[in-house]
């Protein structure tokens, strides 16, 4: 089924995680809900993507916030959160962050050189940079896992360093 032509909808995107299909769409309202359920599916989350500022937005909070989705397979909000910090900064660590999530977003489109390509950089980045609260080391480590076997992996508690940045 061509969703697009089935739906009307302006659909920018679709990725597949192991548990969740995410679809980008450009919408001026919400009955894009409606239409997604009557073919079947279940509306689980909606994020707007708004890039307005916020009081309570740092750079603690947006990888914290990173971490949540990314350990959720959703990659694609994961390098949105970072962006804005990495608008603000040009931290190439962060950097390197945004880049590994925009690598896994790759797999999820079902394009294996890009991820590839994407993870080397991020990994040159992380590896070159401090990035704030979690431990390079055994990101490092992960990625290069990842890497092997074309596959996400979760950031765990072992795997977070100090609140403070190196």
């Amino acid at each position: 089924m061509n969703l697009r032509k089935a739906t009307k909808l302006k659909i920018i995107n679709i990725r597949i995680a192991s548990s969740h299909i995410e679809i980008d769409l450009n919408v001026d309202n919400n009955d894009y809900v409606y239409i997604i359920e009557n073919l079947g599916f279940k509306v689980m989350d909606t994020v707007k993507i708004d890039l307005e500022e916020d009081e309570k937005y740092n750079e603690e909070y947006a990888i914290k916030r990173y971490i949540e989705l990314f350990n959720e397979e959703r990659f694609w909000e994961a390098h949105e959160v970072l962006e804005r910090v990495w608008r603000k900064n040009r931290d190439e660590g962060i950097q390197g962050l945004i880049i590994l999530a925009a690598a896994f977003v790759k797999i999820q489109e079902n394009n294996p050189e890009a991820f590839k390509r994407l993870i080397i950089r991020a990994r040159e980045l992380i590896m070159k940079n401090q990035i704030p609260y979690i431990n390079k080391e055994k990101l490092l480590r992960k990625m290069d896992n990842a890497l092997l076997l074309t596959k996400p992996f979760k950031i765990e508690r072992e795997d977070l360093g100090s609140i403070q940045k190196a």
